[in-house]
Parts: C-alpha cells; sequence; structure tokens
C-alpha cells in the first residue's frame, strides 16, 4: 500500500516523543500532512520514505510537543516597562485599570500578534487568555494557527471593552456562540478575581460556563497575601 503524502518532515539532533516511556530518538524526525502527524521515526527513515516533501532540519533542534502556556494576557505586552516589582493592588490600581481604559481593539489585536510571534519563537502553541477585547484576541489567533482558549474577563464594574456589566454577558455570549466548534479557538466564561467580582456575578458566571459547557477561568491565590 503507497504511504500518504507528507507535505514537511522535520529532523532534528533529538526528537523526544512523551509517549509512556519518554522515548527520545537520536537523530530523530516527524513527517506531517496538513494538520496531522503521519509518523515519527529516524530521520534519514523519514526523509526517504517521503522524499517529495518540504525540509526542515534543525541541526541542533530538539523536536518535541508544543507548549501549553495555561494563563496569560497576551495583549498587555504593550505594558512592558510600565510598572514592575510592585504589590499586586498598586500595580493594578495606580498603573494597569488607568492605562487600560485607553484601550481599543486594534491595540489588543496587535498586541495579541506580537505576543503569539514570541510564543511560537519560544516552542508554545497552545495557551489559555483572558483579557480584554477577547474579540480581538481570537482574531489574531485565528491568523497564528495557534490554538487558544480565550475569554473575556468579567467585574463589577465598568469594562474599557463593553461598558456595563450587563453588557459583558451579551459579549460573552455572542463569542460563545460563534466561535462553537472551531478546531482552534475555544471561548472560556473569566470572572476577573475574587476581589473585582462579587458573590453573586460569580454564581452567575459560573451558571453560565455550565449551561455552556464551558471552562471557568478566574484569578484566584495569585500571591501570597491571597
Amino acid at each position: 500500500m503507497t504511504a500518504q503524502a507528507a507535505d514537511l518532515v522535520v529532523t532534528g539532533s533529538y526528537l523526544l516523543t512523551l509517549d509512556d516511556q519518554d522515548t527520545i530518538i537520536e537523530d530523530g524526525g516527524i513527517a506531517v500532512a496538513g494538520d496531522h502527524i503521519l509518523e515519527i521515526g529516524a530521520g534519514r527513515e523519514l526523509l526517504e520514505k517521503y522524499s517529495g516533501a518540504a525540509a526542515i532540519r534543525e541541526e541542533h533542534g530538539l523536536i518535541m510537543p508544543g507548549l501549553i502556556n495555561t494563563h496569560t494576557h497576551a495583549a498587555m505586552a504593550c505594558f512592558r516597562g510600565l510598572a514592575d516589582d510592585l504589590p499586586l493592588m498598586q500595580w493594578l490600581q495606580d498603573y494597569i485599570f488607568p492605562v487600560e481604559t485607553h484601550l481599543t481593539g486594534e491595540i489588543v489585536y496587535h498586541s495579541t500578534l506580537l505576543s503569539l510571534c514570541e510564543m511560537i519563537k519560544s516552542g508554545t502553541t497552545s495557551f489559555c487568555d483572558m483579557y480584554l477585547f477577547a474579540a480581538d484576541v481570537a482574531r489574531a489567533v485565528e491568523q497564528s494557527g495557534m490554538r487558544a482558549w480565550i475569554g473575556e474577563v468579567l467585574y463589577n464594574f465598568p469594562s474599557p471593552n463593553y461598558g456595563e456589566l450587563a453588557n459583558g454577558f451579551v459579549y460573552t455570549e455572542e463569542l460563545l456562540g460563534k466561535y462553537s466548534g472551531h478546531p482552534l479557538v475555544t471561548i472560556t466564561v473569566d470572572p476577573h478575581s475574587l476581589y473585582t467580582c462579587s458573590p453573586g456575578l460569580l454564581q452567575r458566571l459560573g451558571t453560565l460556563a455550565e449551561q455552556e459547557n464551558a471552562l471557568y477561568v478566574i484569578h484566584l491565590a495569585e500571591n501570597q497575601d491571597e
């Protein structure tokens, strides 16, 4: 039987399989067709078997499954150096919340693209992001080919994105509908934190997450004081 054609063969010094035995293949490789891995094994053998495929060789490279960043604010790349090494509440109330009032969807979109480039460069292929203007975060992700869980933060005060809280529920529900069944983007339900959300809001969002079978993402115990 003829082997399925591969689009790409990537080879390197080592291939980390992360199988049950954590097998490492020296001079290993991976054959890919579209978005599917066809085969892993000895790099030379794969190059011969799939001779018509494009080839990438990382002479000193480690080939491994992509990293997963489980908590990001990708668009906050634009705030780097604004305020560092401060207590959380001072950092939020004196610096971050005020400057976030000037955010727009376009700023979030372009700043997210920067973070996506950096994640891809460092081997991260999937991430979970909670922030403002989540639709624009998702727009950037769709261009990147990465996998992401994305949510719009909600809290008990007006948002720079959607304004009053009621609009935040509508915004989240629309995102859930738009990306239902999407192969790479999954929408989450995201109360910001215990200190910005009332118990009632936490419960309402919990109900929404349960109804939509969505992940519930929140800041919790994020520093020593908490």
